[in-house]
């Protein structure tokens, strides 16, 4: 019924020619979603003010049985954001400095969060669901638009499985310099679970030395294959899976 957007503030400096990303932070902007409805033709907006802060990646979107909406992604409040956007090349601000960090906010640089929007009260409800920092959130994509149990990320020390109904995680911890980049979910053939399935992930290692295709089984995050690489593969943002037509996974 429903679809979801947001925005963000351009950096005009970067509009008008300099080089870097062209968005930066800027607390007198305030942050908003906007909810429309899939009807065909339709362009009415709904905007829910939130709290300040960014979003690189979303992890699922759905109504609920109340027909509320949904959001879950990683957010980033002021301090999070402006030490991953200058390591990307962005402008820290129109000050220059890194902000201090938020009172009540998690002292990792991004985490999973949960917005809940309801059009019928024009409310919006915020919520921290785990404390690890997370990013590249992942999960059964046959759930894409309803509702799921389980999210995947990855940080500096691993992959991360999160039970959104009992809100814990647990971690398959990457060892030394090695890092794991976006874990893809691939759905084990007539699943009889949500996270029936495995987590396939490029991991890269700092020194440049080749890396590794993980395999995990995705319900214990337990190892069931590594494949050595014979050349480094440069860290990068996402993944995907294709089956092959007619396979048995």
């Amino acid at each position: 019924m429903w679809q979801l957007g947001a925005e963000a503030r351009p950096d005009e400096g970067v509009m008008e020619g300099r080089a870097g990303v062209p968005y930066r932070w800027d607390d007198g902007y305030g942050a908003r979603l906007g909810v429309m409805p899939r009807t065909p033709g339709s362009t009415e907006v709904r905007w829910y003010d939130v709290d300040p802060c960014y979003v690189f990646h979303v992890g699922n979107a759905y109504e609920n049985t109340q027909g509320q909406v949904v959001l879950d992604a990683v957010r980033y409040d002021r301090a999070g954001f402006q030490h991953a956007w200058t390591d990307i090349g962005g402008s820290a601000g129109p000050s220059g400095l890194v902000g201090a960090m938020e009172p009540g906010h998690s002292k990792a640089p991004a985490v999973l969060h949960r917005w809940t929007l309801d059009p019928v009260t024009g409310r919006v409800t915020e919520s921290r669901l785990d404390d690890r920092a997370a990013e590249f959130p992942t999960h059964n994509e046959t759930l894409t638009g309803r509702s799921n149990r389980y999210l995947y990320t990855v940080s500096g020390d691993g992959i991360a499985k999160h039970d959104l109904a009992h809100r814990t995680s647990h971690v398959h911890e990457t060892p030394g310099s090695r890092h794991a980049g976006e874990a893809v979910f691939v759905p084990a053939a007539q699943a009889t679970s949500e996270d029936e399935g495995w987590l396939l992930s490029l991991v890269s290692d700092e020194d440049g030395a080749a890396g590794e295709l993980l395999v995990l089984d995705a319900v214990e995050l337990s190892v069931q294959a590594v494949v050595e690489l014979p050349y480094p593969v440069p860290a990068g943002f996402h993944g995907s899976w294709l089956p092959e037509p007619g396979a048995r996974l």
